[in-house]
């Protein structure tokens, strides 16, 4: 096949890190954007025939030495989801492919990931009308699936970039008005956690509370940052040695400061949302990811290609 040709030969030195996250068994109405699992092994066949997937540490170390292997790329999962246990996670095992899953801590403090929140307040809402006026936002119909979806990607947009303290403010304030609770949103357990380690599988770390590194201040930064390795170290007495930045776009999402905090609170390599692949020149505290969203086999060599084309200008930017 010519785009399997293409691919091929437009992956050698350069590896490809995808990007994925909750892998739900079915796909979630509210979410139709969302990756099931049906999706998700089409897409690990299309990745396992066209590449060599290898854990991310080790491909980094055979990157910076110029001995990367043919076409290879690592698979990669942020938040921390109880889904990935009996669906994601059963499907790597079977197959023996490695991952590195990056984890959200909060969420083992009692706090849920602020857009899980989100999810929760718009699904369970029983009026027609969801009232944001409190954060300069017109009221949001909600009366139909459609609006609901509507409403979701409207209120995860203008939340995303809130200060920390600011979103957790809306957030109680609109659980209050809808009549649903925190502590009712789903989140991954310390035994799930602990299982997906146990496994052989690479856990990172994603800050405690995703937040958007360059709306906080210097010293909420580090925590974040670091304090999410150590409370992760705690958990599972193994060293953590990867970080993905929260939304991972520079320069609004982080910048070089955060960058250089990484490296002090000693881990050894981050990821980025960035879209491209990473070479011998790139900085291992900025890794590219990407995802193929299909949903055949054709636009997906496509999209795959269209990546490997991609020039990042991380490098020269962020060292």
């Amino acid at each position: 096949m010519l785009l399997g040709w293409l691919l091929r030969n437009l992956a050698r030195n350069k590896l490809s890190v995808f990007v994925f996250h909750k892998i739900p068994k079915t796909r979630d109405p509210l979410l139709p954007n969302e990756l099931d699992f049906a999706q998700f092994t089409r897409l690990l066949n299309f990745i396992q025939k066209n590449f060599l997937v290898l854990p991310l540490g080790d491909a980094l170390k055979q990157l910076s030495r110029g001995a990367l292997e043919r076409g290879c790329a690592c698979l990669t999962f942020d938040d921390g989801y109880s889904e990935w246990a009996s669906g994601a996670l059963s499907l790597l095992e079977k197959r023996s492919l490695p991952a590195t899953f990056f984890i959200t801590v909060g969420q083992f403090l009692g706090r849920p990931m602020w857009h899980e929140r989100l999810a929760r307040i718009v699904r369970y809402s029983a009026g027609d009308m969801l009232n944001t006026s409190a954060f300069r936002l017109p009221s949001l119909p909600i009366a139909s699936l459609h609006e609901k979806q509507k409403a979701l990607l409207a209120l995860e947009y203008h939340f995303k970039y809130l200060p920390p303290v600011l979103r957790d403010v809306y957030l109680e304030s609109l659980e209050n008005q809808c009549g649903v609770s925190a502590r009712d949103v789903p989140t991954m357990t310390e035994e799930q956690l602990r299982t997906v380690s146990s496994l052989g599988f690479e856990i990172g770390s994603h800050t405690i509370d995703h937040p958007i590194l360059g709306l906080c201040d210097s010293m909420a930064a580090r925590n974040e940052i670091g304090g999410a390795r150590e409370i992760l170290e705690g958990m599972l007495r193994v060293p953590v040695k990867a970080f993905a930045y929260p939304n991972g776009r520079p320069p609004i999402d982080f910048n070089h400061q955060h960058v250089e905090m990484v490296r002090q609170a000693g881990y050894d390599y981050a990821v980025t949302t960035q879209w491209g692949t990473a070479t011998a020149d790139t900085s291992v505290y900025q890794i590219p990811r990407f995802t193929p969203w299909g949903p055949d086999t054709v636009r997906a060599h496509l999209q795959v290609i269209r990546n490997l084309l991609v020039k990042s200008e991380l490098d020269k930017k962020y060292h």
